[in-house]
């Protein structure tokens, strides 16, 4: 029997993947991500192929459908610690030699993990990719997980804790999610708490990957100077006596509203302060979340922007400023982030619910639409200038609901118009409630 069931498409027309909101979507034309090809094996298992004939950097990327969001109770952090142990070690391969035998062909690797999911990259020569896709899927499929392992990355996580807490702007943004959506399962923090951590050991580890590395969880996605039909040949080879499981029910997240401004603060001996003030928001792939990305743009996207221009350059009270729109597949948040003198808070408050405001009451001009769909075009050319940043887009958008959320992202943020910005700022961006996380000097 051939285990591969072809999902046949036609990228020029319109593509039919497993999402109903992709099935529909006709395709950009214009796209640089067109034409890919994709198939899902028989264990539904899903395999997209960028050729990039003229790059010869190949990228092999496995994303798994799997991250804090999917930590269980007392556990928080544990979908990160697994990405951390992945590579340590196979049946066949010991500590250090995934490594190794990868930067033997020239290449390297990483991983990372989110609140929705993880991922596994292999960049390579391209003719190196057919040893690429077997050292990671050996990775994926035989890592022992050994105790010693375990007990030595947990040291290295306490590290990075400590080091995400440091960072004024990244701990900000983690006060704000997990206020904004207690309750829920985004409230969780993706690297753990050294508290928690305490309690993963190995029967933690291998029911965490029983559970959730399972062929229908799972995306591989291979970019670069490659041959589409060799790589399908080879994912079935690799990946395609893997069984599937029935997946748990995801759980349904209301967008929270806030009726108030709630205050989070910290203090810290530094010599300026940093806000981050945050407002719920949409999941990434709706329409409402492309007209708030347009949003962050007007309002704090480079040096043109509203906020630049009356923080930075009329009234010079902050050091930098900057506003935009960050999606979950339930959910997201708007954030505006700045670092200012502490006496000058109250002001940088009053000029950003001035703004907020007049992106509720009065359209955008036509002029700063176009600059915004510019720096939309501008930041799409940068997702796809190399085999690497291509993989990573593409694997990221198929978990968020389809690739074709990719593919069309450019199309869909140019159809973005003045009376789409100025609804969403009016059911989204209240200058009366949000999140207000701040670190401010000892005593100031």
């Amino acid at each position: 029997m051939n285990r591969i069931k072809v999902v046949a498409f036609s990228l020029v027309v319109t593509l039919l993947l497993a999402s109903s909101f992709v099935v529909a979507s006709p395709v950009d034309p214009h796209s640089p991500l067109i034409p890919l090809q994709m198939r899902i094996l028989e264990n539904g298992m899903r395999v997209i192929v960028k050729e990039i004939p003229s790059y010869p950097i190949a990228t092999v990327n496995v994303w798994v459908d799997t991250g804090a969001v999917d930590d269980p109770p007392g556990l928080s952090g544990l979908a990160h610690f697994f990405e951390h142990l992945t590579f340590k070690g196979t049946q066949t391969r010991p500590r250090g030699q995934i490594a190794y035998e990868v930067e033997s062909l020239g290449g390297y690797l990483n991983a990372m993990t989110s609140l929705d999911y993880t991922s596994y990259f292999i960049v390579v020569p391209s003719e190196n990719v057919e040893k690429a896709m077997e050292i990671q899927a050996d990775a994926l499929l035989h890592s022992l997980y050994e105790q010693s392992e375990i007990d030595m990355e947990r040291t290295v996580i306490h590290e990075e804790i400590r080091l995400r807490v440091d960072s004024p702007q990244t701990h900000l943004f983690d006060m704000a999610i997990e206020h904004l959506f207690a309750g829920t399962v985004y409230a969780k923090n993706v690297i753990g708490s050294v508290e928690e951590l305490a309690n993963v050991h190995r029967a933690e580890v291998v029911d965490f990957y029983n559970e959730h590395y399972v062929p229908n969880n799972m995306v591989l996605v291979v970019t670069g100077n490659v041959d589409a039909e060799a790589i399908f040949n080879q994912a079935e080879e690799l990946y395609g006596e893997m069984i599937p499981k029935p997946l748990g029910l995801t759980e349904h997240i209301v967008i929270p509203r806030l009726d108030t401004v709630v205050y989070l603060k910290e203090e810290r001996p530094l010599q300026q302060s940093y806000v981050f003030l945050g407002h719920p928001a949409p999941g990434t792939n709706t329409h409402e979340a492309a007209a708030l990305t347009m949003a962050g743009v007007i309002l704090g996207g480079g040096r043109s922007s509203r906020l630049y221009k009356r923080l930075v350059e009329e009234e010079q009270i902050v050091t930098s400023v900057s506003a935009s729109y960050s999606g979950f597949s339930a959910i997201g948040i708007f954030g505006i982030l700045a670092e200012l003198d502490p006496s000058q808070m109250d002001r940088f408050v009053e000029i950003v619910r001035e703004e907020l405001t007049r992106l509720q009451s009065e359209p955008v001009s036509e002029a700063e639409l176009l600059r915004a769909q510019a720096m939309a075009r501008s930041s799409l050319a940068f997702s796809t200038e190399s085999s690497t940043n291509v993989a990573m887009y593409l694997g990221q958008m198929e978990i968020y609901g389809g690739v074709m959320g990719a593919v069309n992202r450019g199309a869909l943020l140019e159809q973005i118009t003045a009376d789409d910005i100025q609804n969403v700022a009016q059911r989204f961006l209240h200058p009366e409630s949000y999140i207000h996380s701040e670190i401010s000097p000892v005593g100031r």
